[in-house]
């Protein structure tokens, strides 16, 4: 049974070695960087950058969706939320979703959400386990969030078929953030949570 990894790195360490990470991404990721306003944003991008840089020396290809992967693999996906950005790695196709549990409003879960979901989603939690478990399918087929209310999030662990081909899924907290990691295959596998706490990292 694989054990998928799961990469967590906070912003604050981000924020602190902003000098470094700059240094180590290419031109083109310095552009998205410079593309973003905000600084948390810009620090969340560099440390996407960085992550995928340090998984492997490959150069980057997106399929027709933009989902960026490398040719001869691993297999990753990267999300972002409140203080982390999170990394998935695996040797199967994976999707990772991770978001900050706070106070939203819930009145539009119906445009989200099917008649079954719409009734568990009762608390914001219940809100945000069932949208990551939708994204990191989405984010796993390597497909948009156009279709995002035919996409199921249930059930939040275990076996899940859809459109014909099988997928496990994972859900879990992790310091007040709402994580959900969709591996293709209908095996089970493991999670590996590492919390990056120093730069330079290598995996």
């Amino acid at each position: 049974m694989e054990n998928v990894k799961l990469y967590f790195v906070d912003i604050d360490l981000g924020i602190k070695h902003k000098k470094f990470l700059l240094e180590k991404i290419n031109d083109e990721q310095k552009e998205k960087y410079l593309s973003f306003k905000n600084e948390l944003d810009q620090v969340r991008s560099l440390i996407s950058s960085y992550l995928k840089n340090q998984l492997s020396k490959e150069a980057i290809s997106k399929n027709k969706h933009g989902k960026p992967f490398f040719e001869n693999g691993p297999f990753f996906n990267i999300s972002h939320s409140g203080r982390y950005v999170v990394m998935a790695v695996s040797n199967a196709e994976i999707g990772v979703d991770i978001e900050e549990n706070r106070v939203r409003d819930l009145s539009s879960i119906t445009r989200i959400f099917n008649e079954a979901e719409a009734k568990v989603a009762k608390e914001h939690q219940d809100f945000y386990y069932l949208w990551c478990a939708k994204e990191s399918l989405i984010k796993c087929m390597g497909v948009t969030i156009g279709s995002i209310k035919e996409v199921p999030s249930l059930p939040l662990n275990g076996l899940k078929t859809f459109k014909g081909k099988d997928y496990q899924c994972q859900a879990f907290i992790y310091d007040k953030h709402i994580v959900s990691v969709t591996r293709e295959g209908a095996e089970q596998y493991g999670l590996n949570t590492i919390k990056v706490d120093r730069l330079p990292f290598k995996f």
